[in-house]
C-alpha cells in the first residue's frame, strides 16, 4: 500500500552495514607539514634519543661539576674559558678537561666530559676564563639524554588523530613522513528537478540546493574529503549515470533527497536497477526524524540515502554518514565525543513515530551551578526549519524504549564536528 514502509531498528541496520562492508581500511604516507587532523595506521617508533645529547637548561657555562667544589662569592674558582662553543643543535667537538669551561646557550648540547651547567649569573667573566661563585651538583641544569623520548619509544599509538602537539613531536624527532589511513572521498549527490546551485536563481518554482554547503563541512570534520557534484533532475537515467560515475571515483556517495515513504521512490528504484552489483539495501530505518533514510552498498562501496528535509538529512549524517567515514579510518562504527549536561528542560517524544529512537538537538551552555557545568535545553522543530539548527550546537540519541527526559536528568550530550560549539 502507498505510503506505508517497514523500518529497520537503527541497531540492525548497523549491524548489516558493517556485514556488508566487511573489515576495510587502506594506508598512505603523509608528509608531517600535512598531518593535522590525520589517523595514525601505525605505531610511531622513535629512532633516536630527544634530546640526543645532554643539553642545558639555561644560557651558560658547561663545566666539570667537580671543579667547582668549594666556589663562593669571596672565593671563586677560575675556569679556563674553552673556545668553539657550538650553535644551537650543533654537536660540540672535542672532549671539556678538568679545569675547562665552555659557554652553552639553552637548548644546547653539552661537550663530552661536561655534566652540569652554571647559569650567566653565577659566573662572571675574567681574561681567558670565568669565575664560578657558586658549587655545582652532576647533573644541575642539564636536560639528560633520551629525557623527553628515548629510542625505541612508541610515542604515537595507531589509531591516533594527531593534532598539533603531535605534529611538533614527530618533526622535532625529525620524523619527514608518517603512515596514517586514507581519507575516504566522499561524493554529495544533490537530486531533486526543483533545485539550483545559484543562490541567486529567484525564479519561480527554484529553490537554492543549499545542504550540501554543511554536509561538505560535517564529512570534512569527520576526516573525509568532501565534493559536490552536480544536481541531478528527478529523472531515473541521469540519476542512475551520476550514481554510477560517483561510485567508480568515490568511497562513499551521500545522495541527498530523491527519498519519501511513496512510491516510487527514485534513489531505490536506482539502486535497485545496479542488480546483483547491490549486495545490501536498508530503506527506512526507526528513527525520528528522517525515517526515509537507509543505505546501501553498491560494488562494495556505500551509498547513504539522505533526506531532503534540513533536519532529516542531518541525522542520517549522524547516525550513518559519520560512523562510516570513521570507520573508513581504521576507527570502528564510531560516534561524536560526548559531555556530561544537566537538562534544563524536559523533554517527551510525542507523535506517531514516537516509538522509534529520537534526535533531540540541545542548546548547551556553560553554567557554573550545574553539576557538570553544563546545561543542555531541548526544543523541537518542523524538519525544513533551517533556523531552528543554528540555534543549537548538540544533540541527544535517545532509545526508543524511553524517549524522555526530565529537567535536572544528566544527559549525554554529543557534539558533533562542524556543527558544535559552545559559546
Amino acid at each position: 500500500m502507498q505510503g506505508e514502509r517497514r523500518y529497520t531498528s537503527l541497531e540492525d541496520a548497523l549491524l548489516a552495514l558493517a556485514r556488508a562492508l566487511g573489515p576495510r581500511s587502506s594506508s598512505e604516507s603523509v608528509d608531517v607539514r600535512e598531518g593535522y587532523g590525520r589517523v595514525l595506521s601505525r605505531d610511531v617508533v622513535a629512532r633516536e634519543d630527544s634530546p640526543r645529547r645532554d643539553s642545558s637548561h639555561f644560557d651558560g657555562f658547561a663545566v666539570v661539576s667537580a671543579d667547582t667544589l668549594g666556589a663562593t662569592g669571596d672565593s671563586p674558582t677560575t675556569l679556563t674559558l674553552k673556545r668553539g662553543a657550538g650553535s644551537l643543535g650543533a654537536l660540540p667537538k672535542g672532549r671539556l678537561a678538568r679545569g675547562e669551561a665552555v659557554k652553552v646557550l639553552t637548548g644546547g648540547f653539552l661537550p663530552a666530559g661536561a655534566d652540569a651547567v652554571v647559569p650567566l649569573e653565577d659566573v662572571s667573566a675574567q681574561a681567558g676564563g670565568v669565575e664560578v661563585s657558586r658549587p655545582v651538583q652532576a647533573g644541575e641544569h642539564v636536560f639528560p639524554a633520551g629525557a623527553d623520548v628515548k629510542k625505541g619509544e612508541r610515542i604515537l599509538q595507531a589509531g591516533r588523530t594527531l593534532m598539533g602537539q603531535d605534529l611538533v613531536l614527530l618533526a622535532s624527532l625529525r620524523f619527514e613522513r608518517f603512515v596514517a589511513f586514507k581519507r575516504p572521498r566522499v561524493a554529495i549527490l544533490p537530486t531533486g528537478s526543483e533545485l539550483t546551485a545559484d543562490v541567486g536563481d529567484k525564479r519561480p518554482g527554484k529553490v537554492v540546493e543549499s545542504h550540501s554547503l554543511m554536509l561538505e563541512q560535517l564529512v570534512e570534520e569527520a576526516g573525509g574529503r568532501a565534493s559536490t557534484l552536480p544536481i541531478v533532475p528527478d529523472e531515473r537515467r541521469a540519476l542512475a549515470r551520476a550514481l554510477g560515475g560517483a561510485l567508480k571515483s568515490n568511497d562513499v556517495v551521500f545522495t541527498l533527497a530523491g527519498s519519501s515513504v511513496g512510491e516510487p521512490d527514485l534513489v531505490e528504484s536506482v539502486i535497485r536497477g545496479f542488480g546483483r552489483a547491490t549486495t545490501a539495501l536498508v530503506h527506512g530505518i526507526k528513527v525520528n526524524r528522517g525515517r526515509v533514510m537507509g543505505f546501501a552498498v553498491v560494488s562494495g562501496r556505500p551509498v547513504v540515502i539522505l533526506p531532503g528535509p534540513i533536519q532529516g538529512a542531518l541525522n542520517a549524517f549522524i547516525v550513518l554518514g559519520y560512523p562510516l567515514i570513521r570507520y573508513h579510518l581504521g576507527m570502528g562504527w564510531e560516534q561524536p565525543p560526548a559531555v556530561a549536561a544537566t537538562m534544563g528542560a524536559d523533554w517527551d517524544a510525542t507523535g506517531k513515530f514516537k516509538d522509534f529512537d529520537q534526535i533531540v538537538y540541545l542548546r548547551l551552555t556553560k553554567d557554573p551551578a550545574s553539576p557538570d557545568g553544563l546545561v543542555a535545553v531541548p526544543s523541537s522543530g518542523e524538519t525544513e526549519k533551517v533556523s531552528f539548527l543554528v540555534s543549537k550546537n548538540a544533540y541527544a540519541l535517545l532509545s526508543g524504549n524511553n524517549p524522555r527526559l526530565a529537567k535536572g536528568d544528566r544527559v549525554q550530550a554529543r557534539l558533533l564536528p562542524g556543527f558544535s560549539r559552545l559559546e
